[in-house]
């Protein structure tokens, strides 16, 4: 549950979560019980573990149990042996549970003997801790494992979640599976080259949290009023380039043209269109961003990555970085409007200067690049049919 008030916070972590904690070891865990936990929405990792529990029939073996703030959109027609419910819900079916599952977020209770719980966040840590994630995730703990997908998480992971660096199990994403899966074909017309711009949020009004000192563009670089003439300049080279904005982030505000090359989406609608991010990005010839961690994910397609960084001074020292952001980004910087035509036309010529620079990191933070990562991440859990 996400908890904004700070003060509020400190109290309840301090106070009612002990007392919940030994309450909690009081319970016998049902063996056939899944709670799958997250603060915000319904997606990443926990989604991906669910939709394969679902697809392989565990729902006839375990009651599934699953939490989100958009609860309520998924109450009715429901699969068998399936509820979705809300935070005080979700507290009373912890106690139940024999296996937990968090992606964002977590119910800062400590697990019994007879429990198994993991964090799987949303995705390895590039940029550092936010302050409420680190100020008070190191009171208690609240985790049978932490996953990592590479060794070189484990002690940023270790610190983040305040455990112990023999509780990290090194796994790869469950989101990751559709990257193994055929090219969805999503209709954007014809094109000859498609890149993927994911941005992340530099402010959050649900998460209470403001990451650079500024306030946040539509998109890094490229101001509003240079859409069009990069929307020119990518339909003479034949390239498109959908930008799949931050499901944090709020497009409302701007009056955006529609454009045929250069095409805005909203989480919303990205939504709306049916569209999975990651079926996406097994679509897409190249992607550009700036720190968020989802270029560890596109590095297993092994395909350019353009990284944005006009405000990396500014972002390093608000919210910082978990990872060395000069050795861990394996492509092109780019830090002004000329930068993103360079990388557009590099990409239409086939030009791939940072391939060996992309191996090399990959195989850092991305050891296990086989997929099925859902069914192994249920194995470290030992849930079984």
């Amino acid at each position: 549950m996400i908890i904004k008030n700070l003060k509020v916070k400190f109290f309840l972590y301090n106070n009612l979560f002990p007392i919940l904690s030994k309450i909690n070891r009081l319970f016998s865990h049902k063996d056939s019980q899944i709670l799958l936990y997250c603060n915000l929405s319904f997606r990443d990792n926990n989604r991906a573990v669910y939709e394969y529990l679902i697809d392989n029939g565990y729902n006839k073996k375990y009651r599934i149990i699953v939490s989100s703030s958009d609860y309520k959109k998924y109450l009715v027609d429901s699969p068998h042996n399936v509820e979705f419910v809300g935070p005080i819900k979700a507290i009373l079916s912890f106690f139940r549970s024999k296996y937990v599952f968090y992606c964002i977020g977590k119910i800062p209770i400590e697990p019994a003997k007879d429990q198994t719980i993991i964090h799987m966040e949303h995705g390895m840590p590039f940029k550092d801790a936010s302050e409420g994630q680190s100020k008070y995730s190191t009171k208690s703990q609240h985790y049978t494992y932490v996953m990592a997908t590479g060794k070189c998480f484990i002690k940023p992971q270790a610190r983040i979640y305040g455990v112990p660096e023999s509780k990290i199990v090194i796994a790869g994403n469950p989101k990751c599976d559709p990257l193994y899966l055929p090219n969805p074909q999503y209709d954007f017309g014809e094109y000859k080259k498609i890149i993927l711009w994911a941005p992340t949020f530099r402010k959050s009004v649900s998460m209470n949290m403001q990451d650079t000192t500024e306030e946040q563009p539509i998109l890094p670089i490229v101001d509003i009023k240079d859409f069009q003439r990069l929307n020119s300049y990518l339909k003479e080279l034949g390239v498109k380039i959908v930008v799949k904005l931050h499901p944090e982030q709020d497009l409302s505000k701007y009056d955006v043209v529609d454009m045929d090359h250069f095409i805005l989406l909203s989480h919303q609608e990205f939504l709306r269109r049916g569209m999975d991010l990651y079926r996406f990005m097994k679509q897409c010839d190249a992607m550009i961003t700036d720190y968020s961690s989802i270029f560890y994910d596109f590095l297993l397609l092994d395909r350019p990555i353009g990284f944005t960084e006009d405000d990396i001074d500014d972002y390093a020292g608000k919210r910082g970085f978990a990872m060395d952001p000069d050795k861990y980004r394996p492509g092109m910087r780019i830090r002004k409007y000329d930068d993103v035509c360079r990388f557009v036309k590099n990409l239409a010529d086939d030009v791939d200067p940072y391939k060996e620079d992309r191996k090399e990191i990959n195989a850092l933070v991305n050891e296990d690049m086989e997929g099925n990562f859902s069914e192994k991440i249920l194995k470290i859990m030992g849930i079984k049919m």
